[in-house]
Formats: C-alpha cells, sequence, structure tokens
C-alpha cells in the first residue's frame, strides 16, 4: 500500500477520534447541568455555553437533547453492565449470584439516579428506542440477568417454570424498589431507616421466591417403600 492511502486512513481515524470525543465533552457537560439544574432547564443553548461552543456546532454532533439523552442512557448501561459483570470473576453459586447481581443493580440505580432515569424512567428516551426499533444496550443487561436466572432454575434454586416469566418477575421488584425511591415515593418510611428497608425488602423477595425449594426435603437413600410404608417383598 502506497503513503498516500495510509496517510488518508489514518487522518480519518484522526478525526473520526476527534469526533468522539467531543460528543463526550457534550454529553458530560450536558450531564453536569442535568445534575445542577435538571433534564427540563438544560437546554442545547446552556450546553453550548457550558464548553464554549454555539448550538449550531452542537447540532453537529446531536441531532437534538434527546439524541444527547439517548447517548448518556446508553453510556448508563455500560456502566450497569460493567458493573454486573464483576460477579464473573467470583466463585458464586447461583443464588448467591443472583442476590449479588440485584445488589450490585439496587447500588448502581442509588448512585447514579440521573442515569437511572435516563436509562429507565424518562419518557423521551423510551420514544428514542420506538424510533430506532430496538434497544440493544437494554436487552444485552436483561440477557445477563436471563441466564442468572436460567442458571438457578437448572441448579433447582427456583421453581421450574418459563425462563422469561421467571426473568422479568425477577427485575421487576428490584427496578419498583429503584424507581420508588430514587422518585422520592417513600414518606412511610424514615429516611434514615430506608436503605436498611430497602435492602431487607430485596432479601425477602429472594427468600420468598425460593422458598418452595428450601423448603422441599431432601430425597433420603435407601430401598424406596409402598405408599403403605411396607417394604417390598424380596
Amino acid at each position: 500500500m502506497s503513503a498516500a492511502p495510509l496517510a488518508s486512513s489514518d487522518r480519518a481515524r484522526r478525526q473520526e477520534r476527534a469526533r468522539e470525543q467531543m460528543r463526550q465533552r457534550i454529553a458530560d457537560a450536558a450531564m453536569q447541568l442535568f445534575l445542577d439544574e435538571g433534564f427540563e432547564r438544560t437546554s442545547i443553548r446552556r450546553i453550548a455555553e457550558a464548553i464554549g461552543y454555539t448550538p449550531g456546532a452542537i447540532y453537529s454532533y446531536f441531532g437534538d437533547k434527546d439524541d444527547i439523552l439517548f447517548a448518556l442512557h446508553t453510556e448508563g448501561f455500560a456502566k450497569l453492565r460493567a458493573l454486573l459483570r464483576t460477579t464473573d470473576a467470583d466463585a458464586l453459586s447461583p443464588r448467591e449470584r443472583l442476590v449479588r447481581v440485584g445488589e450490585l443493580y439496587l447500588r448502581f440505580a442509588f448512585e447514579n439516579p440521573h442515569y437511572y432515569e435516563l436509562m429507565f424512567i424518562m419518557a423521551s428516551t423510551g420514544k428514542k428506542i420506538e424510533e430506532q426499533g430496538e434497544w440493544l444496550v437494554g436487552l444485552d443487561t436483561y440477557d445477563f440477568l436471563r441466564g442468572i436466572v436460567r442458571d438457578c432454575i437448572d441448579s433447582g434454586v427456583l421453581p421450574k417454570g418459563d425462563l422469561e416469566a421467571a426473568t422479568f418477575a425477577l427485575w421487576a421488584p428490584v427496578h419498583g424498589l429503584a424507581s420508588l425511591v430514587i422518585r422520592g415515593r417513600c414518606p412511610m418510611i424514615p429516611d434514615d431507616a430506608l436503605p436498611a428497608i430497602v435492602a431487607e425488602s430485596y432479601r425477602w423477595t429472594i427468600d420468598a421466591m425460593t422458598a418452595s425449594q428450601r423448603s422441599r426435603p431432601p430425597a433420603r437413600p435407601g430401598k424406596r417403600t409402598h405408599a403403605s410404608g411396607k417394604k417390598p417383598k424380596a
């Protein structure tokens, strides 16, 4: 290959890298404004002012504010997936891994409420998903949970049944806990008691869902008997 195509390829890579860095700078500025002023008050003009650009320059990187929100939504999923993946390195049983993943999910939600809003609650990101016709980052994370639930069913931790129903049944209460706390819908619980109540609620949910399996008596070795209890004749 001659020098000219190589130089052109290097230049294209540098331009793409510079573009991605600029997109990240815009997204970071937007997130800081969201934290400081709220989603609704943050405008393209305010984001442009924060980085010393014109609004027109922002539009060369993002179509509108919803595009920036969706980029941050995707970034949030990357962070959540990386956190959940830390369980891969631990020698955990299927049940221990299920418990740990839920605890990490809640930790992420409470430490990153603005990301969580963008990922699971805000209507604008939901509309963007509908426009795209796919939700790869969300489905990828959900598939990670599905794999853990499958292991729990196969190992007898969870009762046998439809995998999709079981996965959704396990995600829904954890999402509910996170959403209620983030949206401030827990006035019935004192603030200082809330973290412990949330943690105990999650553990109670797992215990309830696995109770039928834990209560089953272990099979005892030995000869089988008839229903009458008498041993069969030799």
